[in-house]
């Protein structure tokens, strides 16, 4: 190849179009990483400038997201809080309904009955005891006093009868 001699017109084309095709490749990877600088041995300072700008940029993005789940949280707590305010205001509806009721109660009927010998200590007429020992094995009738035998002529639901049978003994 030592053969090929170019004029100085023609090399200085070629070295042109050698330079315009390493600044299209430049402006290609510029356009795709979407960077004016890739590399610290492109430019150093603009280099780490853009990377603390990209860093920044990063942190600035965290921070919106943080301000966006905030916003997520104080928009529940407003659905909440408005759920709980009609909750107070059904329960106020429902007080003030109570309250415009009558009180009280309305009366159906009226009985009313006068029992002779009732007292205040005892409802049923009779005197009342002051023990529940048997005192022997007569049947009273209750009458006030609570000393009257039942005879014959009373019973209390059978006829008076004599009992018959064998006494227990201790043991048995």
């Amino acid at each position: 190849m030592s053969g090929i001699v170019l004029s100085a017109s023609v090399r200085q084309n070629l070295l042109s179009l050698q330079s315009t095709a390493d600044l299209l490749a430049t402006t290609q990877n510029r356009l795709s990483t979407g960077k004016s600088v890739n590399s610290a041995l492109d430019n150093p300072t603009n280099f780490f400038t853009a990377q603390s700008l990209d860093n920044r940029a990063s942190d600035i993005n965290n921070l919106l997201d943080s301000i966006a789940n905030g916003v997520q949280v104080l928009q529940a707590a407003n659905t909440g809080l408005t759920s709980l305010q009609k909750l107070i205001d059904s329960a106020k509806s429902i007080a003030n309904q109570a309250l415009q009721t009558t009180v009280g109660y309305s009366t159906k009927s009226n009985v009313s009955t006068t029992i002779s010998g009732a007292t205040a200590a005892d409802l049923r007429g009779t005197t009342s005891f002051a023990s529940a020992t048997a005192s022997s094995n007569v049947l009273y009738t209750g009458a006030p006093g609570g000393t009257t035998a039942i005879t014959a002529a009373k019973t209390l639901g059978a006829s008076q009868g004599v009992f018959t049978g064998t006494a227990a003994t201790a043991g048995d």
